[in-house]
């Protein structure tokens, strides 16, 4: 999941694009990158959706955690919040329970190890 909000932030130098040092050459926003969900698409609701497979069932494969029991997950959310929460998009928030709640309930389906 990739929110699409630093290649277009008003303090990004070079907008459309993102760099990992002021030295490197390559775009690591390019076209090349493969990014199952973007933009809006970047939710809390579709997020929790995806950790605990409760996709609809037209979603792609390309875009569901196919995840089992020998598997091991990482989630990494970085951004901004506060105590018990993760902000998505500016405008949602992601709670600490509901968090835990998505990975109690990925834990009851066998989703990971």
């Amino acid at each position: 999941m990739l929110a699409d909000d630093m290649p277009c932030n008003p303090r990004n130098p070079k907008p459309g694009t993102v760099f990992n040092s002021k030295y490197q050459h390559i775009n690591l926003y390019g076209t090349e990158v493969e990014v199952d969900y973007r933009g809006y698409e970047v939710s809390v609701e579709n997020f929790v959706r995806v950790m605990t497979g409760r996709v609809h069932p037209a979603t792609p494969r390309s875009k569901r955690l196919l995840s089992d029991h020998q598997s091991n997950v990482l989630v990494y959310l970085t951004g901004h919040g506060g105590d018990g929460f993760l902000k998505f998009q500016d405008s949602e928030e992601l709670t600490n329970v509901d968090l835990a709640d998505a990975i109690e309930t990925m834990f009851q389906s066998n989703r990971y190890v």
